[in-house]
């Protein structure tokens, strides 16, 4: 009798814990991951220059926790599209220069909860980060004028431990696409602090 009550008590939990697995392991088809860049989101920013210039300074890795070349377009593709839709040369002679120093994107585990806590739970299990940094040069001959300006923006998304294929690129570009949008914001509030350097 004993033995027959251990069965009756043991068998539902078997049943829910087999259960949740066949749900767990159920696809549905995935979304299209979201779209990184559109010109239609950010507004062209006139300035007193001639021509942009953009080096790209930044070798991306393609092993341990980089996942950048995941994406597509590319980061540094990325940037490259935002500096030529935004910098806009409006100007009768100087530069604008800009230097990629990186476009990254990481992803890295999470710690997760042990024991029944963390067994009936799907947790966030990984973090994925995108990172951009570059440096802003104008170079006006006419009146000597100049200027340096520093960007770094981040943007970091965390997925779940059951995400597929492409939920995690989805999470990639959704980091980029962030990041994207921060570095924006810093380069418009940074600019307009320079005298003569955004025109009307």
């Amino acid at each position: 009798m004993i033995r027959y009550h251990i069965h009756r008590m043991v068998a539902p939990v078997a049943l829910v814990i087999v259960g949740f697995f066949l749900a767990a392991c159920q696809t549905t088809p995935n979304a299209p991951p979201p779209k990184i860049f559109s010109d239609e989101a950010f507004r062209p920013l006139p300035l007193n220059a001639r021509r942009l210039e953009i080096i790209d300074n930044w070798q991306m890795p393609m092993k341990g926790s980089f996942v950048g070349h995941r994406a597509s377009p590319l980061p540094t593709d990325v940037v490259g599209q935002w500096a030529s839709t935004v910098l806009q040369p409006a100007g009768g002679s100087g530069e604008i220069v800009l230097d990629l120093k990186r476009a990254s994107v990481t992803m890295v585990d999470l710690p997760l909860k042990q024991g029944l806590d963390g067994l009936f739970v799907d947790q966030q299990s990984h973090r994925v980060t995108a990172e951009i940094e570059a440096q802003l040069m104008w170079l006006q001959p006419v009146g000597g004028a100049h200027a340096r300006i520093e960007l770094r923006a981040t943007h970091a998304v965390t997925i779940a431990e059951s995400s597929t294929p492409g939920v995690v690129l989805g999470a990639i570009h959704e980091s980029l696409q962030g990041a994207i949008k921060r570095l924006d914001r810093q380069a418009r509030q940074e600019l307009g602090k320079v005298d003569r350097l955004v025109l009307p």
